[in-house]
């Protein structure tokens, strides 16, 4: 229970809480800590490519700086136009303050990938200082130092550090705001009115929890002023105290009539009543059976110990500011309300994307301070009581004479602060050894995490294609359009992946001519029936599993020479590579295929000839192996297909259609590789494809997060359908592997995607599916 009685902390000349210099060097190195370590992770891969994903967002907000500065208009605009676009078509869901913030970035810098995440691995940089300083001014150093530590360990802030979208710059502008607000009670000086008043302003111009935020401070400052009494809370700087909130109101109602009248100027604002009509739909649902839906999520964003640990500092805030009437202590609790409303009447945004919670993170820092700052207390007067009774009964002696004003006013020694902040250090690297595996799982998925069960692919294949291609296509990015089939699953990373070339999407099959600039497919999520179509009317530039038709090449001439393919061949990025471009992806060259050229001609019905030089890699024996015994040479065949056997980890399990999974080869890098290796018995039914599906079977090793209890599909399917397959012919099946925390099981089959029967495991008893990797 908390005292009623506490004194109030001593201040020093600046009017901040006193504190002994053993307390203020401590927090500041924690805080230094911290704030390492977080820009560090902020700023991880900040140079690579932007991939699939939610962090895919990150390139429309590139997009659209371009825009701006390309077409010089205010107004978002995240898909690259022909023409100057009209105000019809901005984007008018959020406030365009990142947009602007971008785009001056842009006009600085140039256009780059880093762009796209720099304001905000600068904003996530700045905010554990930010934090310390809010969690000092209201508390004391120890405080201060708990909130900037607590922010940098959660999963959810690691795995949005660098993402520029909405949270990391609301939370990185409020936070300067609630600084300057309160430094301002403290010392009534006018500088600090301008801090708060720019910090609020930014956030607004942000996203529109910072219009919660900041109404909600509003309405508090409104009742503790002028209308509880003075006794409540005490006195306060009246004047200065009125020209804040005067100030901060006005600038609220300009930011959103700004707003406000700049998307009726671009007749977009019954579309904003819209869409956040959507965003909170759902709210008919049980909060509750809301909430344990997410259960996963949550607990994979916070752990357990956050989430609790969140939940017992409402009730101490709350206590806090009922018993000790400190005005401060009503931070913490405005930031839970606006997490909250974010959170909780928005359920449809809330069920699409995990980082919706990320406020919360912010609050729990706070949180953390006034934890930290009750327990001092608490342990300050057990040692006062301690002294006290010393001093009155001294062992062999007279009773001594306490120190002026009594033990609890004595000056602090920083010893229960300290106690207390490293109290709270413990439950934090708990939370962090759940966060570093959090880290790399965002980055792996796009920070998707599981995605419900989905396939999810990091497109960074696909993007090096894309980068690839762009210098090739004819004319200006203006001038030749490029249209993307639906098996391209269009994102805006690959939108800025083109160099700004006007992308139409989801765009039929051409009948009769490619488009000026190219027409792109992938194939592996393309119907076997359209590639063959495509295959016989146009010539084809195939990079892997994704085509490139037209790209001056034109529709097919008699003398057309057919596919023409190209292969990645990859490498292990070096250290610096590693950190500053992609930790999570391998590096990438596109190069001439012979035998990739071979394999698709032969399959596509085109002439095609053997490659001079013999087979060196795996992938290379194995389509060498497929030579041979289209050729009827079954000697080289049984000789290369005894070398690729040995090569694999074994399997042999056998389907009664007459597939074979003969084995697999798993490659542990920066992006982990599946391989599974098949022999065909020959074309499949028309909806049989080979599947991957994982499970995690047990959590990780102390970790407190509950394991992923969704079965989730990992393997695309093959590039060349099972339709097309041939008989005694082998086979690869890639599957990049975004390992989940703990044990994750992945087991293959072969299943009918339609109504048809999939092919059942022969000697397997009945089961379906095989174990094909296991990993803890």
């Amino acid at each position: 229970m908390l005292p009623t009685r506490l004194a109030p902390h001593p201040t020093d000349l600046r009017g901040l809480p006193a504190a002994s210099r053993r307390e203020a060097r401590a927090a500041l190195a924690v805080t230094a800590l911290a704030t390492a370590w977080f820009a560090l992770a902020a700023a991880w891969e900040m140079f690579g490519p932007v991939l699939a994903g939610h962090y895919a967002s990150s390139a429309s907000v590139g997009i659209i700086a371009e825009n701006m500065l390309r077409w010089k208009i205010p107004g978002p605009v995240w898909e690259y136009t022909a023409s100057r676009p009209a105000p019809g078509m901005y984007y008018c869901h959020h406030p365009w303050g990142i947009f602007w913030t971008t785009a001056a970035f842009m006009k600085v810098f140039g256009r780059h990938d880093v762009i796209c995440r720099l304001p905000a691995v600068l904003l996530s940089a700045a905010t554990p200082p930010l934090l310390y300083a809010l969690g000092r001014s209201v508390y004391r150093p120890a405080a201060g130092a708990a909130a900037a530590a607590s922010f940098v360990v959660l999963p959810i802030t690691l795995s949005f550090a660098n993402f520029n979208a909405l949270e990391v710059p609301v939370m990185a502008w409020t936070l300067l705001g609630l600084f300057g607000y309160v430094r301002l009670l403290q010392t009534s000086r006018r500088r600090y009115l301008a801090v708060s008043a720019l910090g609020l302003a930014l956030g607004m111009h942000a996203d529109w929890p910072a219009f919660v935020l900041t109404g909600g401070l509003l309405a508090f400052g409104a009742i503790r002023a002028y209308l509880l009494p003075r006794r409540v809370f005490g006195p306060l700087p009246e004047r200065r105290y009125a020209a804040w909130w005067v100030l901060t109101a006005s600038l609220a109602a300009l930011t959103a009539a700004l707003y406000l009248a700049l998307f009726q100027h671009a007749g977009k604002l019954g579309d904003l009543l819209t869409s956040y009509g959507l965003r909170s739909s759902g709210n008919a649902e049980p909060l509750g059976r809301v909430l344990e839906s997410r259960r996963y999520w949550l607990e994979l964003s916070f752990t357990p110990i956050a989430i609790a640990a969140g939940k017992l500092a409402a009730i101490v805030c709350a206590a806090r500011l009922v018993l000790l009437r400190r005005e401060h202590d009503a931070l913490p609790l405005l930031y839970l309300a606006t997490a909250a409303v974010q959170y909780v009447v928005f359920r449809q945004g809330a069920d699409i994307h995990i980082f919706w919670p990320h406020y919360f993170a912010a609050y729990f820092a706070l949180a953390a301070a006034a934890l930290v700052d009750t327990g001092a207390a608490l342990l300050e007067r057990a040692a006062a009581a301690r002294r006290a009774a010393r001093v009155a009964t001294p062992p062999g002696g007279a009773a001594l004479d306490a120190p002026p004003g009594g033990p609890a006013l004595a000056a602090p020694s920083g010893g229960p602060a300290l106690a207390a902040l490293a109290l709270w250090l413990v439950p934090l690297a708990a939370i962090l050894r759940d966060g570093l595996p959090a880290l790399r799982y965002a980055r792996e998925t796009g920070g998707r995490f599981n995605e419900r069960g989905h396939l999810i692919d990091s497109d960074g294949a696909k993007t090096a294609f894309l980068r690839w291609l762009a210098p090739r296509l004819p004319g200006a990015p203006t001038d030749a359009p490029v249209a993307m089939h639906e098996s391209m699953k269009a994102t805006w990373a690959q939108v800025w992946a083109l160099g700004g070339r006007v992308v139409t999407p989801n765009r039929p099959p051409p009948k009769d001519a490619p488009p000026r600039g190219a027409y792109l497919v992938d194939t592996r999520f393309m119907l076997d029936r359209d590639q063959a179509s495509l295959a016989q009317r146009f010539d084809v530039t195939a990079v892997g599993p994704f085509w490139a038709l037209g790209a001056g090449a034109g529709a097919r001439t008699l003398s057309a020479s057919g596919i023409e393919a190209f292969s990645f061949r990859e490498r292990e990025p070096g250290p610096l590579a590693w950190y500053l471009v992609s930790g999570t992806e391998p590096e990438r060259e596109i190069v001439p295929d012979p035998f990739l050229t071979w394999e698709l001609r032969a399959h596509f019905g085109q002439p095609a000839e053997p490659p001079a030089a013999p087979p060196e890699t795996l992938e290379q024996k194995r389509i060498a192996h497929n030579m041979a015994l289209g050729a009827g040479d079954g000697a080289r065949a049984a000789a290369l297909f005894a070398e690729i056997r040995a090569a694999l980890a074994p399997i042999e399990a056998r389907f009664d259609d007459g597939t074979e999974l003969l084995g697999t080869t798993f490659h542990e890098g920066a992006r982990s590789l599946l391989t599974i290796f098949v022999r065909a018995g020959g074309p499949a039914a028309s909806d049989v494809a080979l599947a991957v599906r994982s499970r995690v079977v047990e959590r990780a090793p102390l970790s407190t997060t509950m394991a992923d209890p969704v079965v989730r599909e990992v393997g695309p399917p093959t590039a060349i359908s099972p339709q097309r397959w041939r008989t005694g012919f082998l086979y690869a099946d890639p599957v990049p592997i975004q390992k989940r925390p703990g044990t994750e099981v992945f087991w293959a089959s072969m299943t009918a995607r339609g109504r048809g029967r999939a092919p059942k495991l022969v000697d397997r008893g009945g089961a379906s599916e095989v174990e094909v990797l296991r990993l803890r």
